[in-house]
């Protein structure tokens, strides 16, 4: 009978420690742009923030799986809320229900449409106010789900003027992230013309080493929160 019960005992703490670890493992989904999708200088998919991120999930034993299919260096805004109102399948994935079992979520998005408009400069500070409310219908499909942690990239400037736009476009992309009480990750005083981290001076996607710089943000997050 004590054998019978030692052994219970043994299986139903080893059953508790599985669980535990398990439990303790994250769903880590990447939703947007360039950024998100990890393209580099040159133009070629490579090694971006997320990558690095994952790299330290794996290294704690923490990664449960990770999703990138709902990043490209096309997408817009309105993209992914098209895709999340017609619930648009990619190989094989729906972005909603991806939503739904993630823990931790890094987005980047509007960077194409800020530096879009920056060459027509007309009526700039109202077009950023319908694509900042436009990030709020995509934040506000998120919130309906529960996650440990949801990051939005800001964005930040590599034109040495403009710097009253881009302070605006932060300033109310902050603003809905506090709403929801999501992560605002500040780029700007980071990757504003640094030419560290912003290898190529004709476009806005930074090198490697400003990848490695955005994940750290990130992982700092993670680990002391």
């Amino acid at each position: 009978m004590k054998k019978v019960l030692f052994i219970l005992i043994l299986f139903f703490s080893c059953y508790l420690i599985y669980n535990k670890t398990i439990s303790d493992k994250k769903y880590f989904l990447s939703i947007g742009d360039s950024l998100s999708k990890g393209i580099n200088e040159y133009g070629v998919v490579s090694y971006g923030y997320n990558n690095y991120i994952k790299d330290y999930l794996l290294s704690k034993n923490k990664l449960k799986d990770y999703n990138n299919t709902f990043t490209s260096s096309d997408y817009r805004i309105k993209d992914i809320i098209k895709i999340l109102e017609y619930n648009e399948v990619k190989n094989n994935y729906y972005l909603i229900r991806l939503i739904k079992q993630a823990d931790i979520i890094t987005i980047s998005l509007g960077m194409n449409e800020l530096y879009s408009k920056l060459e027509d400069n007309n009526n700039t500070y109202t077009y950023i106010d319908n694509m900042i409310n436009d990030y709020d219908k995509i934040l506000y499909k998120i919130s309906n789900f529960h996650h440990d942690k949801v990051y939005i990239l800001g964005y930040y400037n590599i034109t040495g003027t403009n710097e009253d736009i881009f302070n605006y476009a932060n300033y109310n992309l902050k603003k809905i992230c506090n709403k929801y009480h999501y992560n605002y990750i500040d780029l700007s005083n980071i990757l504003d013309n640094n030419p560290k981290y912003l290898s190529n001076k004709t476009n806005y996607i930074p090198n490697r080493e400003g990848y490695y710089k955005i994940s750290q943000i990130i992982v700092e997050n993670l680990e002391n929160n």
